[in-house]
C-alpha cells in the first residue's frame, strides 16, 4: 500500500519526490513503491458565483440583493487542465493501492483549504494526514514525512479558511452588485480591499487641502573645529511675530555660546530583528525599490528552492524549540564568526501564531546561480540572521553636549562608531560626529531668523501601507528596540487587515481595478477610486479599518475554537441586510474618459483600458492602440499615463533598459506604427553611471 501525498502546486510536488527519491514520471503524478506523489494547480475550487445558484445567467438587476445560498456551494473552475488534474486526483484518491492520504498544501491556512476541499469533493473514508513544512529542504521534507499529524488536528485552520473565503464572497458578490447598479458602472469591492482604498484616499485629501504656512525661526550656523555647528532655537514664530524673532536673535548675538556640560558614553546596540515577511518587503522596498508584488514572487521562488524558510509569516521571532536548528546554521556559517545567543529578542514562542521568522535554511545557494533580484533578497535574509549571532558586538560612542546661550539651552547629540558588529552586514548609518569642545569653552555664534514653510504630509508608500494593514491603530515606534509584547498580542486577536499571505494581493487588485496607481513605490487616489470612497460614504457602506478589523477577530476566534462558522456568516448576513436595506438614492456615475491623446492614424482619441491606451474609433475599424506593457526585444518597458501622453503628442521618453551584458542604460524612445499596434522605438540612449 501506498501513501498518496497532495501537494498545493507542482514545484512543491518536485520538491517532496526529491527527496523521498520519487522518481517515476507518470501522467499527472509520480510514483515509487511507497509514495505516490501528485498535485493541485493553487485553487481547483471556487465557490459557485449567484448565477450558478439561481438556475441561469441573469442580468445583474434581475436578482434581489442581498443574495445568500442557504448552502455554499464549490465548483471545479472552468479549465481543461485543472478538470484533467482533478481526475488524476480522483482516481489516485480512490485507487486500491492507497491507503492514506497526505495533505501537503503550503503551510498556511490557504494550503490547508486547497488541498482539503479537494479531498472533500472526492469523499473517501481513508486516513487523511498532513505534512507541515516549514522550508523545503530535503532534509526537513523526509522528516516532516516521518513525523505526520491527523489532518484532523488542523480542522480549526480549516474552519477559519471557509469562513474568510465564505464572508469574502458574501460581502464581494453583494455589495460589488449593490454599488456597481447605483452608479451604473462597474466598481468591484471587498472587505479587504476597501480599507487600503480608504487610507490612500484620506492621505491624498490632506495632501490636497493642505495649505503650506509661512513660519519664522531663530537659527545660528557657525564654524567650530572645523565642523558646522547648527543651533536652533526651539520656538516657532508666525508671520506676525516676526520682529519678535529678529529682537531675539538680536539678544542672543549680544551673547557668546558656553558649554555647559559634556557627556559621554559608550553603548552596545542590538541588531533589528529578524524579518516577518512585510518588515523584509519594506526594508527591500525603501532601499532596493523592489515593489512588493516583485519581492514577493521572488521570495516564493528562493522559499520553493529551499534556501529559506516559510516566507508568509507575521513575526520577528524564532521558536524556542528551533534552538537546535540555529546551532547547524551557525556552524554552516562559521566563517562569519558566529555564536548561539539564548535570549528573548530572538527566540520566543509567545510570539509565534504559526511560522518563525524568515531565515536562511542549511541549503546553500550558489550565488552564481542566482540573477540579481535573487541574490540582493538572500543577501538580506542570511545578512540578517548573521546580525543576530555575530560574536562582536557593536559599540557605538555616544556623546551630549549641553551649550548655553543667554537664557536658552541647546542640546546636541552625536555618535560614533567604535566597533562595528552587525553594522557590517546592515546598511544602517549611525556616524553623526560633533566638533570637539571643552567645559566652559566659549563659541562663536551668528543667530538669524531664518524662513520656513510647514511640509506637506507625504505620499503613501509600500511601507507606509504594509505598516498600517499590519496593525491599522497603532503608532509608530520610536526605536527598533521598543518593548513589542501589546502588537503581537494585537497579532494574534487579529488586530490587522489582510494577512501577509495576502496583502501584496490586495494591493494589486487595487492597482488592477484602477482605484489606486503607483509611482516609484508611492501610491496615489485616481478619480476612481475617489468616486468609490464617496459612494460608500453617500450609501452608509463602513467597511474601513474598524469594520474590517472587527471580522479577522472573528475568523481569529474560529480558528482559537471561541466561535464557529455560523457565528461569521450571521455577522456578515446582518451587514449586508442592513447596508441594502437603506435603499439610498445615489446619482448615476456618466463615467468621463479621460482623453490621452490623439490617435495617429485616424486622428480620433485614444482612451485608457486595463492593459492599454487604444483608439475610440475601434468600431469604425481603427484598431489603434499602445500597450501599457511594451516590449523591447524581450524586456518588459511599462508605459504609464504620462509618458503615453508625451508619445503621442510627438515627445520622446526616456525608459531604463538593459544591454545583454546586463548594465542598465537610460534610452530615449518615440512611437512607430506597426500595423493596428503603436511600437517603441528607441532614439539614442545615455549609459547610467554607477
Amino acid at each position: 500500500m501506498k501513501k498518496l501525498i497532495i501537494a498545493e502546486k507542482p514545484s512543491l510536488a518536485r520538491n517532496i519526490a526529491s527527496a523521498l527519491n520519487v522518481r517515476v514520471n507518470k501522467e499527472g503524478y509520480m510514483e515509487n513503491e511507497k509514495y505516490i506523489v501528485s498535485w493541485a494547480f493553487g485553487h481547483l475550487f471556487k465557490l459557485r458565483d449567484i448565477d450558478g445558484y439561481v438556475g441561469e445567467k441573469r442580468k445583474w438587476s434581475e436578482v434581489k440583493l442581498p443574495f445568500f445560498p442557504e448552502k455554499f456551494e464549490f465548483d471545479l473552475k472552468n479549465d481543461l487542465g485543472i478538470k484533467k488534474q482533478y481526475k488524476i486526483l480522483k482516481n489516485l484518491i480512490n485507487s486500491k493501492e492507497v491507503d492514506e492520504i497526505v495533505n501537503a498544501g503550503d503551510a498556511d491556512r490557504e494550503g490547508q483549504i486547497i488541498v482539503d476541499i479537494i479531498i472533500n469533493a472526492i469523499k473517501t473514508d481513508k486516513k487523511i494526514k498532513r505534512l507541515w513544512l516549514p522550508e523545503q529542504t530535503e532534509e526537513t521534507i523526509r522528516k516532516a514525512i516521518n513525523n505526520l499529524k491527523d489532518n484532523f488536528r488542523y480542522k480549526n485552520l480549516y474552519n477559519e479558511g471557509l469562513a474568510r473565503t465564505y464572508m469574502d464572497w458574501l460581502m464581494g458578490i453583494n455589495l460589488t452588485r449593490y454599488i456597481s447598479l447605483k452608479a451604473n458602472i462597474l466598481f468591484p469591492v471587498g472587505r479587504v480591499l476597501i480599507p487600503v482604498i480608504k487610507y490612500i484616499y484620506d492621505r491624498d485629501l490632506t495632501i490636497k487641502n493642505f495649505i503650506p504656512e509661512k513660519y519664522f525661526t531663530v537659527e545660528s550656523e557657525t564654524m567650530c573645529n572645523g565642523t558646522l555647528l547648527k543651533l536652533v532655537c526651539d520656538k516657532k514664530y508666525s508671520l506676525l511675530e516676526l520682529e519678535k524673532a529678529k529682537s531675539y536673535s538680536y539678544e542672543l548675538n549680544r551673547n557668546k555660546g558656553i558649554v555647559k556640560d559634556i557627556t559621554e558614553k559608550e553603548i552596545i546596540l542590538n541588531p533589528p530583528k529578524l524579518f516577518s515577511l512585510s518588515k523584509l518587503q519594506s526594508k527591500l522596498s525603501k532601499e532596493n525599490k523592489i515593489s512588493f508584488a516583485k519581492s514577493l514572487e521572488i521570495i516564493q521562488k528562493l522559499y520553493e528552492k529551499g534556501f529559506i524558510t516559510y516566507p508568509r509569516t507575521n513575526t520577528e521571532y524564532l521558536a524556542e524549540e528551533e534552538k537546535d536548528k540555529v546551532k547547524e546554521l551557525i556552524k554552516l556559517y562559521s566563517d562569519y564568526e558566529l555564536e548561539f545567543k539564548d535570549n528573548k529578542k530572538i527566540f520566543d514562542s509567545s510570539k509565534i501564531e504559526s511560522h518563525s521568522a524568515v531565515m536562511p535554511t542549511l541549503k546553500i545557494p550558489d550565488m552564481n546561480s542566482l540573477n540579481l533580484e535573487e541574490k540582493i533578497i538572500f543577501e538580506t535574509i542570511r545578512n540578517r540572521f548573521i546580525s543576530n549571532f555575530l560574536k562582536e558586538q557593536t559599540i557605538v560612542n555616544q556623546t551630549e553636549i549641553e551649550i548655553a546661550v543667554r537664557n536658552e539651552i541647546f542640546n546636541l547629540k552625536g555618535k560614533s562608531v567604535k566597533q562595528k558588529g552587525f553594522l557590517k552586514h546592515e546598511n544602517q548609518k549611525i556616524d553623526n560626529k560633533l566638533p570637539y569642545f571643552e567645559i566652559s569653552q566659549e563659541i562663536d555664534i551668528d543667530f538669524k531668523v531664518v524662513d520656513k514653510l510647514t511640509v506637506s504630509p507625504k505620499k503613501v508608500t509600500e511601507e507606509n501601507l504594509s505598516n498600517y494593514l499590519k496593525n491599522p491603530f497603532r503608532k509608530e515606534k520610536k526605536q527598533e528596540d521598543e518593548d513589542d509584547t501589546q502588537e503581537y498580542r494585537e497579532i494574534m486577536k487579529g488586530v490587522e487587515i489582510g494577512t501577509e499571505a495576502t496583502r501584496t494581493g490586495i494591493i494589486e487588485n487595487a492597482k488592477k481595478y484602477g482605484y489606486i496607481t503607483s509611482e516609484k513605490q508611492n501610491f496615489s487616489i485616481t478619480e476612481k477610486g475617489i468616486r468609490l470612497i464617496e459612494l460608500l460614504d453617500l450609501l452608509h457602506i463602513n467597511l474601513y479599518a474598524e469594520k474590517t478589523v472587527e471580522f479577522s477577530m472573528l475568523q481569529k476566534d474560529i480558528c482559537n475554537n471561541r466561535k464557529n462558522i455560523s457565528d461569521i456568516i450571521e455577522k456578515t448576513k446582518s451587514e449586508l441586510q442592513n447596508i441594502i436595506n437603506q435603499d439610498v438614492e445615489v446619482e448615476k456615475f456618466e463615467k468621463e474618459m479621460e482623453v490621452i491623446g490623439k490617435c495617429p492614424k485616424c486622428n480620433s482619441n485614444i482612451y485608457e483600458n486595463s492593459k492599454s491606451y487604444y483608439c475610440s474609433n475601434y468600431k469604425n475599424g481603427c484598431k489603434t492602440s499602445l500597450w501599457k506593457e511594451a516590449s523591447y526585444f524581450g524586456q518588459k518597458i511599462k508605459v504609464n499615463k504620462d509618458n503615453a501622453k508625451k508619445l503621442l503628442s510627438g515627445e520622446q521618453v526616456v525608459f531604463k533598459i538593459k544591454s545583454k551584458s546586463g548594465k542598465e542604460y537610460n534610452a530615449h524612445f518615440g512611437i512607430e506604427i506597426n500595423g493596428d499596434y503603436l511600437n517603441l522605438q528607441r532614439k539614442d540612449f545615455i549609459k547610467i553611471e554607477k
